[in-house]
């Protein structure tokens, strides 16, 4: 991400890491209308506002480009904070149960016996959907510091910031994961 620019310039945003969905879409669509080729712009400057948005829409990513564009060293890897290595083999585990349903399910050699995967499928889905509640309480939890990252600064609240960036990158995949697990085991 460093050498790729000022997402938050490309949007005409100012560089905040606290800023809505709403908004960022707003400020896309605004650029897209400007910028894209059909509209008279370049392929480069519409693919730079795709690239800026695809950025600011991860709230981990939005974090880290701007602690990196505040001059804080970005180090994604190291220990595991500790929101995720509090959830990780109960996730982990979620997420074995439904590859194993769905082997299951391929394999199943009679409608009975689909059906019986089925119902279990069904059944794990109600626990995939407490796990990603779970998920959307913590990210929503971090993604609420983010207004106090942008009045302190990204130099004074860097090593929070970059824990909470880092803890943001589990969080999203496994809720990425959970949705397509939980999709998976109630619609074979």
């Amino acid at each position: 991400m460093a050498g790729s620019g000022d997402h938050f310039e490309a949007l005409g945003l100012e560089r905040r890491v606290d800023l809505s969905a709403g908004t960022l879409r707003q400020h896309y669509d605004e650029r897209c209308r400007e910028v894209h080729p059909d509209a008279g712009g370049e392929a480069g400057a519409f693919d730079t506002v795709a690239e800026a948005y695809a950025c600011l829409s991860s709230p981990s990513q939005r974090l880290f480009h701007w602690l990196e564009l505040a001059g804080v060293e970005v180090v994604k890897d190291g220990s595991l904070p500790a929101p995720v290595v509090d959830r990780f083999g109960v996730i982990g585990e979620l997420l074995r149960e439904a590859d194993e349903l769905a082997e299951r399910h391929r394999e199943a050699q009679s409608i009975l016996a689909r059906s019986l995967v089925e119902a279990e499928g069904i059944a794990l889905q109600a626990r995939l959907s407490e796990a990603r509640v779970e998920l959307e309480g913590v990210i929503e939890g971090i993604t609420a510091r983010f207004a106090w990252f942008d009045e302190k600064g990204a130099l004074e609240t860097g090593e929070e910031a970059l824990e909470m960036a880092r803890t943001l990158t589990f969080m999203e995949k496994w809720e990425g994961q959970l949705r397509a697990a939980w999709a998976q085991a109630g619609c074979w």
